[in-house]
């Protein structure tokens, strides 16, 4: 299944259009079973981003069938928390699994079971070991 990378923006945030894609194919029943377990899981990227943005799992099913230009504009709209703390979250996201930011204490973890065919890489965070798992399954 082809996801956006973390990195990707939409409205100047990173992951938000990976996690409306996720939203996508759940609302269509298309999501790969793998992903669907963990969509909005609080242990997890799209946990972190839903509570850091206040949102929930039911809000990103109702707007993920708009367009990502109505999505952009829901997302920074004045009644949401996205406008205000994107660049907080881009600079949280990025470094999740580093000494000192969430995830940091399930990264060595995830790399000797789920990721282990990534070892020797010298994966850092959280972004680093999808965005290497990704390209490894290419």
């Amino acid at each position: 299944m082809k996801l956006p990378s973390p990195r990707q923006t939409l409205a100047g945030c990173v992951w938000l259009p990976r996690i409306i894609a996720k939203a996508r194919q759940a609302k269509r029943g298309t999501l790969d079973p793998e992903y669907a377990a963990r969509f909005c899981h609080p242990t997890g990227v799209d946990g972190l981003f839903v509570d850091f943005f206040r949102l929930t799992k039911e809000d990103l099913l109702e707007v993920c069938e708009a367009s990502d230009e109505s999505v952009a504009a829901w997302f920074v709209s004045p009644d949401s928390a996205g406008g205000r703390r994107i660049q907080e979250w881009n600079h949280l996201a990025v470094n999740l699994g580093r000494a000192g930011f969430p995830m940091a204490d399930r990264l060595p973890i995830a790399l000797a079971t789920a990721y282990q065919h990534l070892g020797g890489q010298n994966l850092q965070t959280v972004f680093e070991v999808l965005e290497a798992d990704e390209e490894d399954a290419k």
